[in-house]
C-alpha cells in the first residue's frame, strides 16, 4: 500500500513538472493618440470680447451675441498622400458658451501634411433622423438647438448679434443652412502626431464682413435664414472661406 502511494505521488509530481507554461499574452496594442482642436474667436486679429462693440469694414457698429458651428468630415492627409477619415468626425461649437474645442481619439501616429473639415453636412446626414443619436452627440438637437426638422435639416453656422441702426439697437441674424452653403476648409501644414496633441485655429469673425467682398449689415441686409432664393445669404456666404486660420500644433 505504501509503495502504491509513493508511485502515485511521484507520478503526480512528474505530471506537474511537465505541464506546459501558460501562453504569454502580449499587452493590448495602442489604440492611437488623441487630437484636440481649439478654435479661438478673434476680430481684426485680437481676441474677441462679447461685451465690446466693433466697427466693421462697412462702418457698422456691431457686437456679437451668438456664434455656433456644426462641422463634419474631418480628414487628415498623411505624408504619403493617404487620407485618414476620422470616424464619427463631427463637432459642435458654441463660442460664447465656451464650447470652443473638439477632441478626436484613437487617431494614427505619423507624419501628416494637411487637415480639412467641412462647416455643414452632406445630404444624407443633414436629412437623417437625429432621434437615435446620444444626447451629448454633436448632432443631437437637444444639445445644439440647430435642427429645423427632417425636411429642413440642420443649421450649419449661426452668426448673431446687435448693431446700431439710426442710433437704436437692432439685431442681425445669419443662419447658414442647406447643402449648397456647406464650405470645406483645408489647411496645408506639416505636423507629426506621436503623442496626444493639440491644434489651435483662429476664427476671424471680421472676415464675414470684409473678405472676398465687403458685406454691410445695413447695406446688404441684417437677416437671412438661408431660403432657397436668398440674395443676402448668397453675398454673406462668399466670405466664409477666409474665416478660419491654422495657428499652431504641438
Amino acid at each position: 500500500m505504501y509503495k502504491f502511494a509513493l508511485i502515485l505521488a511521484v507520478s503526480i509530481l512528474g505530471f506537474s513538472a511537465c505541464k506546459p507554461e501558460e501562453p504569454k499574452v502580449d499587452p493590448p496594442a495602442s489604440t492611437g493618440v488623441s487630437l484636440t482642436i481649439k478654435f479661438t474667436p478673434k476680430f481684426k486679429g485680437a481676441p474677441l470680447s462679447w461685451a465690446v462693440a466693433y466697427i466693421n469694414a462697412s462702418a457698422d457698429t456691431m457686437s456679437f451675441d451668438k456664434v455656433k458651428y456644426l462641422m463634419s468630415n474631418f480628414v487628415l492627409e498623411k505624408e504619403n498622400g493617404e487620407l485618414f477619415y476620422i470616424t464619427d468626425g463631427y463637432a459642435y461649437l458654441s463660442l460664447k458658451d465656451g464650447r470652443d474645442s473638439v477632441v478626436f481619439k484613437n487617431l494614427p501616429t505619423g507624419n501628416f501634411k494637411s487637415i480639412r473639415f467641412t462647416v455643414g453636412l452632406d445630404s444624407v446626414v443633414n436629412h437623417s433622423d437625429p432621434a437615435g443619436r446620444a444626447l451629448d452627440h454633436p448632432l443631437s438637437p437637444s444639445l445644439n438647438e440647430m435642427h429645423w426638422g427632417w425636411a429642413g435639416g440642420y443649421i450649419f453656422n449661426i452668426v448673431e448679434g446687435y448693431y446700431k441702426n439710426n442710433g437704436a439697437n437692432a439685431a442681425f441674424s445669419y443662419h447658414v443652412a442647406l447643402e449648397k452653403n456647406s464650405r470645406t476648409h483645408s489647411f496645408v501644414e506639416n505636423f507629426t502626431m506621436s503623442k496626444n496633441s493639440r491644434m489651435v485655429m483662429d476664427i476671424h469673425l471680421d472676415k464675414y464682413f470684409d473678405n472676398v467682398i465687403t458685406f454691410g449689415i445695413k447695406k446688404d441686409g441684417a437677416y437671412s435664414h438661408s431660403a432657397d432664393v436668398d440674395p443676402v445669404m448668397d453675398k454673406f456666404i462668399q466670405n466664409m472661406n477666409g474665416v478660419f486660420e491654422f495657428v499652431s500644433f504641438k
